[in-house]
């Protein structure tokens, strides 16, 4: 009676902990599915989104003009207006959303001095979100980026951090490139980590990286 005792006990024993186990696993495989489809999303939003700037380069004889090309100061609503026609975009104007906030992949606030920091936003037909701004450089160079390119895959919808949802573009006078085209594969993977601000992730899952 003893060993059935003994051997029931163990039995149950090893289900309660195959079970615990089982609880603690599925959730971050649900997540790892969850950030695997973010960045397959990504991936080909970054394909429609770089044939449409080859577009805006070719019919408009480049992407950003300088003012003196323009006949005008360039802005980020220029560089809207300009753009508009070649994309799927649902809104005709950058618009606030107060309730919207979002932070790096490694949970740190955006503050509104942050370079990456945006506060204006359009939508696309999709619910994407997609904002401008201009980069702090003086010269226009075909060697550094004049704007970033802010995207949100899903719109307002969590998670809303850099790096998982978040993604960005650099936009340089005739072409774009993922944000940390110009970085190592080290330095990618450092940044888009939980450590990291996660703002190379744009480049280091287009390269082939993995969260």
């Amino acid at each position: 009676m003893k060993n059935l005792s003994f051997s029931l006990f163990n039995v149950i024993s090893v289900f309660l902990i195959i079970i615990l186990i089982i609880l603690i696993a599925v959730p971050f495989n649900l997540i790892n599915i969850e950030q695997a489809q973010r960045i397959a999303k990504w991936k080909s939003e970054y394909e429609k989104l770089n044939y449409c700037f080859e577009l805006v380069n070719i019919h408009e004889g480049s992407i950003v003009p300088s003012n003196e090309e323009a006949g005008k100061i360039v802005n980020e609503d220029f560089i809207l207006e300009r753009i508009k026609p070649y994309f799927n975009f649902k809104d005709e104007y950058f618009i606030s959303l107060k309730k919207y906030k979002y932070k790096k992949m490694n949970s740190s606030p955006i503050k509104k001095d942050y370079k990456f920091y945006f506060d204006k936003f359009i939508t696309d037909k999709t619910g994407m979100l997609i904002s401008l701004k201009q980069n702090d450089v003086k010269i226009i160079s075909e060697n550094q980026p004049l704007y970033f390119m802010f995207t949100d895959i899903n719109g307002t919808e969590k998670p809303n951090r850099i790096g998982q949802d978040i993604f960005f573009i650099s936009i340089y006078k005739n072409k774009v490139e993922a944000l940390g085209n110009n970085r190592s594969h080290a330095k990618l993977k450092m940044n888009c980590s939980p450590i990291g601000s996660g703002l190379y992730c744009s480049r280091y899952y287009l390269s082939g990286g993995r969260f």
